[in-house]
């Protein structure tokens, strides 16, 4: 039997929660499609915390996990048709970011989700392209390329107000 490491759940979520949020906010339409997805990484580390080899393998981990369970949240949303009770998430979430700051996020959260993804790990999570493609499980190059059309998605999506794309 392999030696595990014992790791404080309470520690984790301390010092990961602001990324799970982040990332999950992605994936959901709403701050509670985003609560729910935020939730359920965090059972599922409790649930699977046994698993976990090493600290820095908690941080992949968690990322992983919140794809995935944003990902299915997205599918499980598609195949009901409601309408979102609350309307309040884009005036709460721009409250903390100037207005810049909330039209690039907005335009990052409409691209693909492959570059979605990849463009929000490489610039609010700053992870390099060498962990973006470890924690996604593809190949360096599909990452950098990945990246580059996110780059050019998100400056059509931006257009003139930032320079064109450029910028990016």
């Amino acid at each position: 039997m392999e030696n595990r490491q014992n790791f404080d759940v309470e520690e984790i979520v301390k010092e990961y929660s602001d990324m799970v949020y982040r990332m999950a906010k992605l994936y959901g339409k709403t701050k509670e499609d985003a609560e729910d997805i935020f939730q359920e990484v965090f059972l599922r580390l409790v649930r699977y915390i046994h698993r976990l080899e090493s600290g820095e393998h908690i941080r992949n981990w968690l990322l992983r996990v919140t794809i995935n369970c944003g990902k299915t949240h997205r599918r499980k949303m598609a195949k009901q048709q409601t309408l979102p009770l609350n309307e309040e998430w884009t005036e709460t979430v721009s409250d903390d970011l100037s207005e810049m700051e909330w039209r690039v996020y907005t335009a990052v959260k409409s691209l693909p989700p492959k570059y979605r993804t990849i463009v929000h790990l490489y610039y609010y999570e700053e992870l390099s392209i060498k962990e973006i493609s470890k924690c996604l499980e593809r190949k360096e190059g599909t990452v950098k390329s990945q990246l580059a059309r996110g780059r050019v998605l998100l400056g059509r999506k931006l257009g003139e107000e930032f320079g064109n794309g450029t910028v990016l």
